[in-house]
C-alpha cells in the first residue's frame, strides 16, 4: 500500500512536471511565434516602406525624365525654328544678291551700249586686211569720199577708210560737204552704171570687215563713172 502511494505520488509529480513542461513549451512556442510574426510584420513593413520609397523615387525619376524630355523637345523645336529662319534669311539674301547681280549686269550692258554708241568708229588691222584682200583685184580704181562738214567723228573715220583704200591700190579723194537737215547715218554709195561691179565688191568688203553692220545703201547718179562713198554720222 505504501508502495502504491509512492508510485502514485511520483506519477502525479511526473504529470505535473509534464504539464508544466508542456505549458512552458507552449509559452515558449507562442512567444517565439509572436516574435517571428512580429519580425515578419516588421520585415513586411520595411519591405513595403522600401517598396513605397522605390516607387516614389521611380515616379520622381519618371517625372524628371518627362520634364527633361519636354525641355529637350522644346529646345529641338526652337533649334528647328532657328534653322528654318536662317534658311529663309539665306534664301532672301540669295534672291537679293541675284537681283543685285542682274541689276549690275543690266547696268553694265547699258553702259557698254552707251559707250559703244558714243565711242568713235575705228578700223582695226584685221578689218583693214579684209578690205584690202577683197579689193585686191580693183587696183587703180578712182573713189571719192564725201564727209559731213562739222562732224569730227565721221571725218576721222573717213580718213581711216581713205587710207585703207589707198593701201589697196586705189586713188581716193576726200571732200567735205555741207548738208542741210539731218544727215543720213552710216555709209552710203553713189554708184554710176559703169561702176556697179566695183561697188558690189566694195560693199561686200565693208560688210565682211564689220565696217557696216548691215547692207550698204546705194543710189545711182546720172554720171555713169561716178563712185562716191558718203560717210555719215555713227548710227
Amino acid at each position: 500500500m505504501h508502495f502504491l502511494e509512492r508510485g502514485l505520488s511520483w506519477s502525479t509529480v511526473a504529470y505535473i512536471v509534464f504539464v508544466c513542461l508542456a505549458a512552458a513549451t507552449s509559452f515558449v512556442l507562442a512567444l517565439f511565434a509572436g516574435r517571428v510574426t512580429s519580425a515578419k510584420d516588421a520585415e513586411l513593413k520595411r519591405l513595403q516602406s522600401s517598396s513605397a520609397e522605390m516607387v516614389a523615387h521611380a515616379h520622381a525619376g519618371a517625372a524628371r525624365a518627362n520634364a527633361q524630355a519636354a525641355l529637350a523637345y522644346q529646345e529641338q523645336r526652337r533649334l528647328e525654328a532657328d534653322v528654318a529662319h536662317a534658311q529663309a534669311h539665306r534664301e532672301h539674301l540669295r534672291k537679293e544678291n541675284l537681283e543685285l547681280q542682274l541689276a549690275v549686269e543690266k547696268e553694265r550692258a547699258a553702259r557698254l551700249r552707251l559707250e559703244e554708241r558714243l565711242a568713235p568708229r575705228h578700223m582695226g588691222a584685221a578689218q583693214r586686211h579684209t578690205i584690202q584682200s577683197e579689193l585686191a583685184g580693183f587696183r587703180g580704181q578712182k573713189v571719192s569720199i564725201i564727209t559731213h562738214f562739222g562732224d569730227p567723228e565721221s571725218g576721222a573715220f573717213a580718213s581711216e577708210i581713205k587710207a585703207t583704200l589707198e593701201a589697196a591700190g586705189m586713188t581716193v579723194s576726200s571732200t567735205p560737204a555741207l548738208v542741210f537737215g539731218k544727215p543720213q547715218p552710216g555709209i552710203a554709195l553713189d554708184v554710176g552704171a559703169n561702176r556697179r561691179q566695183f561697188a558690189t565688191a566694195l560693199a561686200k568688203a565693208f560688210v565682211d570687215a564689220g565696217v557696216c553692220s548691215g547692207p550698204v545703201l546705194a543710189s545711182e547718179p546720172d554720171d555713169a563713172d561716178l563712185m562716191e562713198i558718203t560717210i555719215g554720222p555713227k548710227p
